[in-house]
C-alpha cells in the first residue's frame, strides 16, 4: 500500500470513527433528541459567547453556514428547549443567541467527550510523539480551511 493509500485509509477511518464515538456519547447525553450538527451549533454559541459576540450573523460565519440556515437549526433548537434569544438594548435589530440550562448540560457533556478523547491519546504516546502530532495536524487543519476558501 502506498503512503497516499494509507493516508487516504486513515483519514476515512479516522473520520468515521470520531462521528461514531461522538453519536455513541450524544445519544447517552440527549436521548437522540439532538443531532451531532445541532450540538456543534450550541457548541458555536458558547465559543462566541466567550468572546462575547453570540449575534446570529457572527455564529453563522464561525459555522460557515449561511444566516438562514442557522435560523432553522436556531428555531428547532429553541423548541427542544436547548437555547433562547435575547434582543439587543441599543439596536432592536440585533439578537444574542443564548443557551439554556438544558443547553449548558449538553454542552458540559460534549466538552467531556473531547476532553476524553484527547487525553485519550495524549497518555497513549510521549511528549515529542505529541508535539509532533499537533505540529502534523496543524497543517491538515491549514490544508481544510484553504479548501473552504
Amino acid at each position: 500500500m502506498t503512503q497516499k493509500e494509507k493516508l487516504n485509509e486513515f483519514f476515512v477511518s479516522c473520520f468515521y470513527s470520531i462521528l461514531d464515538a461522538e453519536q455513541k456519547a450524544l445519544a447517552s447525553i440527549s436521548n437522540g433528541k439532538l443531532s451531532l450538527k445541532e450540538v456543534h451549533v450550541i457548541d458555536a454559541v458558547f465559543m462566541a459567547k466567550a468572546v462575547g459576540n453570540n449575534t446570529f450573523s457572527h455564529i453563522a460565519s464561525v459555522l460557515n453556514i449561511v444566516f438562514g440556515t442557522l435560523t432553522t437549526s436556531y428555531t428547532r433548537l429553541e423548541r427542544k428547549g436547548y437555547l433562547t434569544k435575547r434582543q439587543d438594548k441599543n439596536d432592536k435589530r440585533v439578537f444574542y443567541i443564548e443557551p439554556t440550562q438544558l443547553g449548558e448540560f449538553v454542552n458540559v457533556k460534549h466538552a467531556e467527550f473531547h476532553q476524553r478523547m484527547v487525553e485519550g491519546i495524549i497518555n497513549q504516546l510521549p511528549k515529542a510523539e505529541v508535539d509532533s502530532l499537533i505540529s502534523s495536524l496543524a497543517v491538515l487543519d491549514t490544508f481544510f480551511k484553504e479548501q473552504l476558501k
